[in-house]
């Protein structure tokens, strides 16, 4: 009997221990590629160190499903994973828990990078791509130098939408990355950025609306130099095309992970995301998709291969000169940003 008893006893003293034991969270992804992944370089690891079991659900519009369960009361994931952006406007509509920094490093992330609600951990960039072909070995070196069509002449294609191209506008006239936000709260900065773009408006021969398109356009030689984001770029290098890009001045996208609000979870969502986000996990995400981690040290100590750093945003080299796209910014101004943008498109 004594036995028995001093073994329930450590079987107490373990679980107690071990808080996360026989515990089951649910995470909620895109699915896809993304989501396996995500399984494979972060949660799959994660959920073993720790010690639970994490079940999968696949959403193509993880907004719209986090918002039924919140407003529903029936909140059934734990952890998912956004577009910033789409993280800004849950966290707008009080549909997520504040991030725990208290178990979650705070120092984790780039400064501009840091978020209240959804922790980004993946990044993309929207960079300047050219035509080898007609612009040769020597293209833009800067934004104002894509502007400049006397010293680079050739047809440019850009994204028929405000969202990347009014930073872009400003640092073309050289406001600093740091700034370009702090320009764009004030009164003049949206039009300074309208007016930028109209500049350039007449040496645009194509406005594209899919990232797919502007891979064709690229791909065809239908322009110069064109305004894409780095993995239609990088597809499109690799497959033999004409085609270089740079991400100097690149505008870095972010997805992220957030706690649904009311989750039964959270403390163990928040330990969750903190495991899934380790250095290593970050890096290793970037063996099955180019998208750079945020945590930089997941740059360090050769954890990622030296020529696929290359194909990072935020990569040493690559991040510098980069702007962290505002999505709060964008989700109070964006409708604003978007009608200021097609006046200019329509005149």
């Amino acid at each position: 009997m004594k036995r028995i008893l001093r073994l329930s006893v450590a079987a107490i003293a373990i679980a107690a221990a071990s808080p996360l034991a026989a515990q089951t969270l649910t995470i909620t992804t895109a699915g896809g590629d993304y989501g396996t992944a995500m399984k494979e370089a972060m949660w799959g690891p994660a959920a073993a160190e720790l010690g639970i079991e994490v079940r999968e659900e696949t959403q193509s519009d993880g907004f719209a499903a986090l918002k039924m369960q919140v407003t529903s009361g029936a909140v059934t994931t734990d952890v998912i994973h956004l577009g910033s952006p789409e993280g800004a406007q849950a966290a707008a509509q009080g549909l997520l828990e504040p991030i725990d920094y208290s178990i979650i490093d705070p120092k984790s992330l780039p400064a501009g990078a840091e978020s209240a609600y959804c922790y980004p951990f993946s990044s993309y960039g929207t960079v300047m791509a050219w035509n080898t072909k007609t612009i040769g070995e020597k293209p833009p070196a800067s934004w104002a130098e894509f502007w400049d069509v006397k010293a680079f002449p050739g047809t440019r294609a850009l994204r028929a939408n405000a969202q990347d191209l009014i930073e872009i506008a400003l640092l073309s006239e050289g406001v600093a990355p740091s700034e370009v936000y702090t320009v764009l709260d004030s009164a003049e900065g949206l039009k300074r950025a309208i007016d930028r773009l109209e500049v350039l408006k007449p040496n645009v021969s194509v406005w594209w609306t899919s990232g797919a398109q502007s891979a064709q356009i690229l791909k065809d030689g239908e322009a110069d130099l064109v305004v894409t984001w780095n993995g239609r770029a990088e597809s499109v290098k690799a497959d033999g095309g004409a085609a270089n890009y740079s991400f100097k001045g690149s505008v870095i996208g972010t997805d992220c992970l957030a706690v649904p609000k009311g989750s039964a979870n959270k403390d163990a969502a928040m330990k969750l995301i903190a495991a899934m986000t380790k250095p290593e996990r970050g890096a290793k995400l970037t063996n099955y998709i180019a998208y750079g981690p945020l945590n930089p040290k997941a740059y360090e100590g050769g954890l990622i291969p030296a020529e696929r750093l290359q194909l990072l945003a935020t990569a040493p080299g690559n991040v510098e000169t980069s702007v962290f796209s505002k999505a709060d910014w964008w989700v109070k101004n964006g409708d604003a940003a978007q009608a200021a943008f097609d006046e200019m498109m329509n005149r």
